[in-house]
């Protein structure tokens, strides 16, 4: 499949190996609500939001699991071929695999994340990485390093 991957995401992949790579803000922030007791004890406060407690997807591990997708795709004959032949089964391949994936290596990534990541890498095989960024205000643009680069 690799031959079949569109240059700008060869690109981002080869980059994602020692670059950073210009990418989207994925997901966003979550607010938490109030704690069940805090709502008992509060009725007036059962709408409300917490805004002390403030969660945010991990960039970079998600981008570790978009680049590990695509890198994945771009070496797995056998999804390539099915990603290739069937129209009807190459999404729920492209799941398998990744659910897969997340079992064996990714574990940590959060169900946003993981959500984030998978979309992004499924249009990045079928538009480009370019055309799968593309369209945003520039503050959503970051850059990402692959952090077992940086470790090293």
């Amino acid at each position: 499949m690799a031959a079949k991957l569109k240059p700008d995401v060869l690109q981002a992949l080869q980059d994602w190996k020692g670059k950073p790579v210009k990418a989207l803000e994925l997901g966003h922030t979550h607010r938490m609500t109030h704690s069940e007791e805090y709502m008992q004890s509060n009725p007036a406060a059962r709408n409300s939001i917490d805004l002390s407690k403030r969660l945010a997807n991990d960039q970079e591990r998600a981008y570790g699991y978009v680049f590990a997708l695509l890198g994945h795709a771009a070496d797995a004959s056998a999804f390539a071929e099915s990603f290739l032949k069937d129209a009807a089964f190459e999404h729920s391949g492209f799941l398998e695999m990744a659910s897969e994936l997340r079992k064996e290596e990714f574990a940590d990534v959060t169900p946003e994340e993981a959500a984030a990541a998978e979309s992004l890498a499924w249009k990045a095989l079928h538009v480009g990485w370019a055309r799968a960024i593309a369209g945003h205000s520039p503050h959503f643009y970051i850059e990402v390093s692959n952090p077992a680069v940086n470790a090293t």
